[in-house]
């Protein structure tokens, strides 16, 4: 049966025996201190916020500092238990799961995982984050069987899973380059768009056309003039010859992506021309200041949510929302609406089985992780646009 945990309709939807029900308790097990502390504090207001807004539901959250430490962890979740937390939210990565999944206790209760993860599961942890599957099913909608593309990417261990997870699409891909650093990025665009051998095919071709000119002494005519305005045209070019490819997929972020783009508008490949698509950007603005990024398409969760909910940010703390705080706004609603609809004192992962229309979008929690139904950007015009 489909839930829906939009806001209003939980609240509507809860009658009196519901309320009768015991209160939640929610241990957020976040690093609010050390070298995660910014991630993990945004992350705990985004939960305290959101159990605002929940106002008429019997909720307390109980921060758990696990000091973006091992040890801290541990003295976290034990301090969990001893509060008799009911959930877990958190913790933000899945290794963090490491240091406590044989800890006594563990197996009995339910965490949240803000983590995309999906081989690393365990029966008791739901990996929330927007994973890699449904970022490929989205772009799959772009690809088909009848075009070849050029995977390109970092030597990461991500970039690998991404390049497994990409063979299962219809389309075929023409080739897979890998580069090593920041620096590599230069060598590896200007060797797919095959740069030097364009660009002396365009200089020899500047030369000929000079050589014509020249012997046989066109005269100023209008025939002459386009002449050679034609050749002082070409001379502010590199080369005007197109390259062979049509579409590229790149498995890289932040500076690495945009210099990757850079590059290969440098060369000559450019939107114009080639189909760019890359991973989710969660809407970041630094993308829209780029204009080798123009038409670039990504996946991503629904915008007008997402600005709804960062304008809410901008204007109570002054800063945009982090994108991991986004999913707060879809899990707390979840697990509210599950906990005080059960009558079971106890909880089972299995419980969140279901389909879903949360604040961000449609999802299915199946296998202890979201699958998502994310929709298609481009950036055009130094804006974000649905397809």
């Amino acid at each position: 049966m489909k839930k829906i945990i939009i806001l209003i309709l939980i609240i509507l939807s809860l009658n009196s025996k519901v309320y009768a029900k015991s209160e939640l308790k929610l241990g957020a097990l976040l690093p609010l201190s050390g070298k995660h502390a910014l991630l993990g504090n945004n992350i705990y207001q985004s939960i305290l916020i959101t159990i605002f807004e929940l106002e008429n539901l019997r909720i307390k959250v109980i921060p758990l500092d696990t000091q973006s430490t091992k040890s801290g962890t541990k003295l976290a979740f034990q301090k969990g238990l001893s509060e008799q937390v009911d959930i877990f939210i958190g913790p933000i990565f899945f290794e963090t799961l490491s240091e406590i999944k044989s800890l006594d206790g563990f197996k009995d209760k339910i965490f949240f995982s803000y983590s995309n993860s999906e081989n690393n599961t365990l029966p008791n942890v739901i990996n929330f984050g927007i994973n890699l599957s449904s970022q490929i099913n989205t772009l799959s909608k772009v690809f088909n069987q009848n075009e070849r593309y050029i995977f390109f990417g970092d030597s990461s261990i991500f970039t690998k899973k991404v390049s497994e997870k990409f063979k299962k699409l219809k389309s075929k891909r023409a080739r897979t380059v890998i580069y090593k650093n920041f620096k590599d990025i230069d060598l590896k665009t200007k060797q797919i768009t095959n740069f030097k051998y364009r660009n002396k095919k365009h200089l020899r071709e500047i030369k000929r056309l000079e050589k014509i000119q020249k012997e046989k002494e066109i005269k100023k005519t209008e025939d002459a003039t386009l002449h050679a305005k034609y050749i002082e045209n070409m001379k502010k070019h590199d080369t005007l010859d197109k390259v062979k490819f049509k579409k590229v997929f790149l498995s890289c972020y932040n500076e690495e992506l945009i210099a990757s783009l850079s590059y290969f508008d440098f060369y000559d490949a450019n939107y114009k021309d080639v189909q760019f698509l890359t991973l989710n950007l969660w809407f970041e603005k630094k993308y829209l200041n780029e204009p080798s990024l123009e038409n670039l398409i990504f996946p991503s969760i629904n915008y007008k949510a997402y600005k709804e909910l960062n304008e809410k940010y901008q204007k109570n703390f002054n800063r945009d929302i982090y994108h991991l705080e986004v999913l707060t706004f879809d899990m707390i609603p979840l697990i509210s609406a599950t906990w005080f609809s059960s009558k079971e004192r106890k909880l089972k992962a299995s419980n969140f089985n279901g389909s879903y229309k949360g604040k961000t979008g449609n999802f299915t929690i199946k296998d202890n992780r979201a699958n998502r139904n994310l929709i298609l950007y481009k950036i055009k015009g130094k804006k974000f646009k649905k397809i």
